[in-house]
């Protein structure tokens, strides 16, 4: 009996034990668990940042042109995938110049800005001489061989109403009524108002239809030396090149001066489509120099250069461009740093 009781108690005692340590092993892995997720829970709210994100006010983009990449709308932007990022062109006609509101979507948050579409490129004119026979009329549209825009929209043709002839007069197309050849200048323009410069074409009166220019130049003929030169204006009338004493006429420099204005208009426009960061000014340097004919008894047109300078806001200050400009008002680049058109 004595034995048998001893053997129960032993058996007892060992069972007890099994249970303690089983709670205690519980125990331990529940504390380990909770110690795992309270790292992964930590580390997770650490790793992933609050997003920072900053709208521009304005995008521009060219008329016609495609959709811009949803990026360009922000001046900074971090810890935002682009997925998350939904632009809405709904509202926006690229065909058409003016600005639209475009909503942006992050996170469930709407935020605005506007794309504003602009028209900064002449139209591109082709001239071609005219005939008419004594009497008859014409207008500036019978000089165009064709005229395109990038907008898609018919070209407005006008005579260039400060054009000159050889004597430095201005000429008066109402007057050409006798038989004879004569020289008239055209310009096309959009509705954007970027005009072309003067092209000159010639108009014939008489039924000879002879379209010869005159044999006889009083300052020598308009040849010159095209390796020396790229001609931005050319001030020639009928083939003959003007009196030396015009180099610095008002009106004979007029045109010189318009493609100048027009030229650095655009341009600033395309510069400031770049967005470059921490611009202070930008800096326009314009050299316009009369072109002798090759003999050098006549002047003949100008050449026109432009020097583009940044100056950033720690002072420092960058040339980005370098052209001439030819007759077609085409930019003859020596230096381009950002590809501008």
């Amino acid at each position: 009996m004595a034995g048998k009781f001893f053997n129960q108690k032993v058996k007892g005692s060992s069972n007890k034990s099994m249970v303690a340590y089983v709670i205690v092993g519980a125990c331990i892995l529940l504390i380990f668990i909770c110690v795992i997720m309270v790292v992964v829970f930590s580390n997770g709210s650490t790793s992933t940042p609050d997003p920072i994100i900053e709208i521009r006010d304005v995008v521009t983009v060219e008329i016609n042109s495609e959709i811009p990449d949803k990026t360009l709308f922000f001046a900074e932007l971090q810890n935002v995938s682009e997925e998350e990022i939904d632009v809405s062109f709904e509202n926006v006609d690229l065909s058409k110049v003016g600005n639209y509101v475009v909503d942006i979507e992050i996170y469930g948050n709407t935020y605005t800005s506007t794309l504003t579409v602009v028209d900064t490129e002449t139209p591109v004119l082709n001239v071609k001489n005219y005939n008419v026979a004594v009497g008859e009329s014409y207008d500036a549209k019978d000089f165009v061989e064709s005229c395109t825009d990038n907008s898609g929209e018919d070209c407005t043709i006008e005579f260039y109403e400060l054009g000159m002839d050889q004597d430095g007069n201005t000429l008066d197309y109402s007057s050409f009524t006798e038989e004879g050849v004569y020289s008239v200048q055209i310009v096309a323009s959009d509705s954007s108002g970027n005009a072309t410069s003067p092209m000159t074409a010639q108009l014939t009166i008489g039924e000879s239809g002879e379209n010869e220019p005159p044999t006889y130049c009083n300052f020598g003929n308009s040849e010159y030396d095209s390796n020396t030169y790229i001609l931005g204006v050319n001030v020639t009338q009928n083939g003959c090149a003007l009196d030396l004493n015009l180099y610095y006429n008002d009106q004979v420099t007029a045109p010189a001066h318009e493609l100048v204005k027009s030229d650095t208009e655009q341009i600033r426009k395309e510069i400031n489509k770049l967005n470059i960061s921490n611009v202070k000014l930008i800096h326009f340097n314009q050299l316009i120099t009369p072109v002798l004919n090759i003999a050098g008894t006549g002047i003949v047109g100008y050449t026109i250069q432009q020097q583009i300078n940044i100056e950033y806001n720690d002072g420092t200050i960058e040339e980005i461009a370098n052209y001439y400009i030819n007759t077609d008002g085409e930019r003859i680049y020596s230096l381009n740093k950002y590809n501008l058109s």
